[in-house]
């Protein structure tokens, strides 16, 4: 269980980005829902490593 917390797919911060996108095809206020998935780490599911390409391993 080390570093689950790393290797944890941002679940809270991938549906706020997904969130401000809907909210801007609707044509409504979307900057915040952008800013809380950034907060949250939603961008980090964009960059997320696959088994055995961690550094060090």
């Amino acid at each position: 269980m080390e570093g689950a917390a790393k290797k944890g797919f941002p679940v809270i911060g991938f549906v706020f980005l997904v969130l401000a996108l809907v909210k801007f095809v609707q044509g409504d206020d979307w900057v915040v829902w952008f800013i809380l998935g950034i907060v949250f780490g939603g961008l980090g599911a964009f960059g997320l490593r696959k088994n055995g390409e961690g550094a060090g391993e």
